[in-house]
């Protein structure tokens, strides 16, 4: 296991074996989603001090192509708002604003043999303030732990956030020019249609597309480009320097404002030198504006 996220919650990891079955459904307004065949939670049940046990499937195929990094980021973000909405609190009408995600997986995660099918999420709630929560999970495959994650993530009333977003918060949604991207093979994707970047004039910098066709990261209508998206972009633009071969096993996302539909936002990555053998460190920066709209950094390895 790479270097663990959580460390000091493991000890708690057995307490999934001893509870009983959970036994809610996953609504799909509670993780923010229209298709049905999104939502990958599938129960839910309350442990008590601020922890919860969440089950969920990963499909072979379906809207997430069977993508494994798409599919773990998914897990992780729905976690967060199903346990948000479902027992906190937070209202449904409310905006969310992703503000971090993090996480590592075991050194074994992406070996076919181990594919995750039935998943059991151990998560706790930290409250960072009356309106914003840290969430943070194990996940465990066959008794075994897989992954941790942690996300922060705040809320904000329907008339401040109008304020907020001002002549952002209606945008002409699927009017912007997308352009061509780059070959699928070069960002690790099977199909066109899923990939996020396209060219630049300069070496390790891509303009991230912003393509709303695309159903696993565009479910609804959205006033910015969502967080998942962003995430995707880092992973491409990692594998386009990197090559074929490596996976993300440990992952470190900021967010610092929103991205907008109507000016191009600019990922840039670069390799630097990793303190574990093996391992390829990248930093990737999205730049939009003029300033920093988002970082990632990630390890990947075989």
């Amino acid at each position: 296991m790479p270097k663990a996220l959580l460390s000091d919650r493991r000890r708690h990891t057995h307490v999934i074996h001893r509870i009983a079955a959970p036994v809610r459904k996953v609504p799909e307004a509670f993780v923010h989603l229209n298709d049905p065949g999104a939502v990958l939670l599938t129960k839910w049940s309350p442990l008590g001090s601020d922890r919860y046990a969440v089950t969920a499937r990963w499909p072979e195929g379906g809207v997430y192509g069977g993508s494994i990094p798409l599919l773990l980021t998914q897990t992780i973000r729905q976690c967060a708002l199903l346990i948000g909405h479902a027992e906190l609190s937070v209202p449904l009408t409310h905006q969310t604003l992703m503000e971090l995600m993090d996480f590592s997986v075991s050194d074994d995660f992406y070996d076919p043999k181990n594919k995750p099918d039935t998943l059991f999420i151990l998560v706790t709630i930290k409250r960072n303030s009356p309106r914003s929560l840290r969430v943070e999970q194990s996940i465990l495959s066959e008794g075994r732990l897989i992954g941790e994650g942690r996300l922060d993530y705040s809320w904000i009333a329907p008339a401040a956030y109008r304020r907020l977003r001002g002549a952002h918060a209606d945008p002409a949604w699927g009017g912007a020019v997308v352009p061509p991207a780059v070959p699928a093979h070069v960002v690790g994707r099977a199909h066109e249609g899923d990939v996020v970047l396209a060219a630049s004039d300069l070496p390790d910098r891509w303009q991230l597309r912003a393509d709303v066709s695309n159903r696993a990261l565009y479910d609804h209508k959205v006033d910015h480009v969502p967080g998942l998206v962003l995430i995707e972009a880092a992973y491409q633009a990692a594998h386009a320097i990197t090559g074929p071969g490596r996976h993300p096993i440990r992952v470190m996302s900021t967010f610092n404002r929103y991205v907008e539909f109507d000016t191009p936002c600019w990922i840039d990555a670069s390799i630097v030198p990793a303190p574990e053998e093996g391992v390829m460190h990248v930093e990737i920066t999205g730049m939009q504006n003029g300033g920093r709209a988002f970082s990632v950094s990630m390890d990947c390895a075989p």
